[in-house]
């Protein structure tokens, strides 16, 4: 239970010190003090609080929770929503950025090593080893000058670490995008704000109390990695070194109270100033950029990826560590090869990995854990593609065979009389060596949504010069091909979906999808499509 001041107390600072949380703190001009209810507890492991038991005055009592909605004109107003179209927002993804929302996702499972002066660090190349990164963890997220972790407390605060805090590291860095010089410029963000983003003003399940106590961790998280850069020359752009400094600057916490008749202090706001570190001055800088002298990185931020991850992040864990290292990945674009093995480890962890190959029957656990992630990222809208060679239908999870049934009846038939005579039957049992051949399997990438679609387009930095125009009579231009006429032109060939799909080397579902138009056909697909469907 919470406890609170009420009026009476005497400032005998007897109870300050003796709080094994540091909950008790000082007001504004030593007028007295106050309890921060997100960090008292109520002395859970003493049969009395030891606050209450050392005041005279009686003036310490616990704190009711308050019924109803708070409409106190004390809140400041909330902050306009970062998600203007409702759907994606510029975010700043940088590889500093991109390291950060690793660590707060896979935790443990990175290496972390041990430094001379016995603090916890966690080293990344750059560039092939002509650079690095080292993070390490602060002690204090709103010390002025944070001071790096023991290497015997970062094990603990590692396992401390809640998955939900990526969402609030990556809504910093789609603020960041909304000033000028964000290494020198703060912006404030209240609970208001951040509750709406993160969805939890939908969880009528926590009282305000959970909910401020929980927007508070997640930001203490966000801002406690510490980084330090040795960034290599990357083409005009110079090398340059960065001192040990925090990723997000935590620079004040404003706390919002309302007093009761009994003198009990209800907390029923928080707001948050936070400014970018210096990274953001070689990553993130408008005004170098133009000249060549710094970066400006920045990819675009879909909403529907934070609801998925505030939505799964306790029952598909592997799934939204994919989830999360993939919005970065993916966001160049182009084909991105990656082995079974890779999504393992950043899924599980290499212990986890080890213990699958080495224990015996481990594997099997882990096998259906990485099917049933992959079908929450499928759901989600990024679909694999599995390489034919290394990771053919007979070792491919049992949902992505049932994907390929055709929605269409005429075509549904067809498939299962195909299926009825081939040599591997979609209701046949998995080989014996799936596990062994898995490892050595790999996805030729992922079919993207569409929103992720508008996060790989990416204008290319080289200028070309420009060609003259060359117009066309509107009779002789080409029209784009449309969901249903592609759809006509198949069925009035007698193909299935699939058959279609083997044609062009692509998967049963893109077919499906470009049937239904949830994306836009590139120039070369639908050169290849015409040729196929002889159009």
């Amino acid at each position: 239970m919470t406890y609170t001041i009420q009026n009476g107390c005497i400032l005998c600072s007897r109870c300050g010190p003796l709080c094994p949380k540091d909950a008790i703190k000082t007001k504004a001009n030593d007028e007295g003090y106050w309890i921060d209810p997100t960090l008292c507890d109520g002395c859970r492991d003493f049969a009395v609080p030891r606050c209450l038991d050392a005041c005279e005055v009686g003036s310490l009592a616990p704190l009711i929770p308050k019924k109803g909605r708070y409409k106190s004109t004390l809140l400041p107003a909330a902050i306009p929503n970062i998600f203007l179209n409702g759907k994606t927002t510029p975010f700043a993804s940088s590889l500093v950025v991109w390291e950060t929302c690793n660590i707060l996702a896979q935790r443990d499972s990175l290496p972390w090593q041990v430094d001379t002066g016995d603090r916890g660090y966690y080293p990344r190349s750059v560039h092939r080893g002509r650079g690095a990164m080292t993070f390490r963890l602060a002690a204090d997220p709103e010390a002025p000058c944070p001071v790096p972790m023991a290497a015997s407390d970062v094990r603990a605060a590692i396992a401390g670490f809640d998955i939900r805090a990526t969402c609030v590291h990556l809504i910093f860095a789609a603020y960041a995008t909304t000033v000028d010089c964000p290494w020198q410029d703060t912006f404030t963000l209240n609970d208001q704000h951040l509750e709406q983003c993160l969805g939890l003003d939908k969880r009528k399940d926590l009282t305000k109390l959970q909910r401020l106590t929980l927007l508070k961790n997640l930001v203490h998280q966000a801002c406690q990695i510490l980084v330090e850069i040795d960034w290599p020359r990357q083409g005009k752009v110079p090398s340059f070194h960065l001192a040990e400094h925090p990723v997000w600057h935590l620079l004040d916490t404003q706390y919002y109270f309302e007093t009761d008749d009994q003198g009990g202090h209800y907390l029923i706001g928080l707001g948050f100033t936070i400014r970018c570190g210096i990274w953001a001055k070689h990553f993130l800088n408008k005004q170098s950029y133009p000249h060549q002298a710094a970066f400006y990185q920045y990819s675009s931020l879909p909403q529907s990826l934070i609801a998925e991850v505030m939505g799964h992040w306790q029952q598909h864990e592997g799934a939204i560590r994919l989830l999360l290292w993939l919005l970065f990945k993916l966001r160049l674009g182009g084909e991105h090869r990656m082995t079974v093995r890779t999504l393992l480890r950043i899924a599980y962890g290499e212990a986890r990995l080890t213990e699958a190959t080495t224990v015996r029957g481990a594997h099997k656990r882990l096998l259906n854990t990485f099917e049933s992630d992959l079908e929450t990222l499928y759901y989600y809208g990024l679909s694999p593609q599995f390489d034919p060679d290394t990771y053919p239908p007979e070792i491919q999870p049992l949902w992505a065979r049932v994907a390929a049934i055709p929605d269409d009846a005429d075509a549904a038939l067809d498939f299962w009389t195909e299926d009825a005579h081939r040599d591997l039957s979609l209701t046949d049992i998995a080989p014996r060596d799936k596990w062994v051949r898995l490892l050595n399997a790999r996805l030729l990438g992922f079919d993207l949504p569409e929103l992720w679609q508008q996060t790989v387009r990416r204008p290319s930095a080289k200028r070309r010069r420009s060609r003259p125009k060359h117009h066309h009579p509107p009779s002789q231009s080409p029209r784009h091909l449309s969901g249903h006429a592609i759809k006509v032109a198949r069925q009035g060939q007698n193909l299935t979906q699939r058959a279609l799909a083997e044609r062009m080397g692509k998967s049963q579902s893109w077919i499906r999808d470009i049937e239904k138009e949830r994306f836009h056909l590139s120039s070369e697909d639908e050169a290849l499509l015409r040729q196929t469907l002889e159009l």
